[in-house]
């Protein structure tokens, strides 16, 4: 009777993990990348990652990238990722932040003419907005980087989280045992109307200090992260990859590579099967 209890709870449990996307991804959850890089909390910085009017007058804008293992050959239908806005001024557009995704090829170290690894071939590239975001910390004193001028323009105090959810017909298929590099970079379409134009500028500058910067992580996987600069003025946001030179990113503080807070996610289809195993592995023990 117990066996038969215990099935049917593991089975609501498996109902639920293959049905939908979860809105959500909390420390603890399934991954498949070597390991979740969970944001630095007490001594993180968030690294600029789209546009910034530094001066209310002069625009650049960065693209960041770091690097994961895959754990899991399937495709990659959740990313997840942490980043924080210049002085907390986060803009609420008539749509959603839209960002730029890539995945790269890696280049290992003692391949790369920059000696550190790096992005190599850009495999798969999306533009959208998150699915799912959420504030995932607040009252955190961080300062923000920008690797352009090589130092720390200001400091910020909430922590977002952005969940991205892909069709599984859109998705990259990754191969276990591979490295892989994902990019990102936040659009410069800030009023939402489809094109990055004069009229983005003015809402940026209007709304100095503003930038978004991707939270570097408290956890280290092989060689750090890397930074390069792109231009999407006059496109519709969506910048097409591939993008250099990259440059490695230093913190100013340690003179130490830093690396990117974000994780990558199993598909519904493979939660399943790891609820069927929680399921066998509970009743051989109830078997004991």
């Amino acid at each position: 009777m117990r066996n038969v209890k215990t099935i049917l709870m593991l089975s609501a449990v498996l109902m639920f993990v293959a049905g939908p996307a979860a809105a959500d991804w909390d420390p603890g959850d399934p991954y498949k990348m070597h390991w979740p890089q969970l944001p630095n909390l007490e001594y993180g910085l968030d690294v600029l990652a789209g546009p910034i009017s530094p001066d209310g007058a002069i625009v650049y804008e960065k693209f960041l990238a770091d690097d994961f293992l895959c754990t899991h050959t399937g495709p990659i239908t959740e990313i997840h990722v942490w980043g924080s806005y210049w002085e907390d001024r986060r803009m609420d557009p008539p749509v959603p932040p839209l960002f730029n995704l890539v995945i790269y090829s890696d280049i290992p170290a003692h391949q790369s003419p920059t000696g550190y690894s790096m992005p190599g071939d850009p495999l798969w590239n999306a533009y959208l907005p998150a699915t799912v975001e959420r504030v995932y910390a607040e009252g955190v004193m961080e300062e923000f980087f920008d690797p352009n001028q090589d130092a720390i323009i200001g400091s910020d105090t909430v922590v977002w989280q952005y969940n991205f959810f892909i069709d599984e017909a859109e998705a990259f298929i990754q191969d276990e045992g591979e490295i892989y590099w994902l990019g990102l970079h936040h659009s410069y379409d800030l009023n939402g109307d489809g094109i990055v134009d004069i009229m983005d500028m003015g809402v940026l500058m209007e709304n100095w200090p503003w930038a978004y910067g991707w939270k570097t992580s408290q956890d280290h996987f092989n060689d750090g992260a890397v930074w390069t600069d792109v231009d999407s003025w006059m496109t519709s946001g969506q910048i097409e990859p591939p993008f250099g030179p990259w440059n490695e990113l230093i913190d100013p503080r340690t003179g130490e590579s830093l690396d990117l807070a974000f994780v990558i996610v199993p598909e519904p289809a493979t939660m399943s099967l790891l609820a069927l195993g929680g399921i066998g592995v509970l009743l051989r023990r109830r078997r004991k």
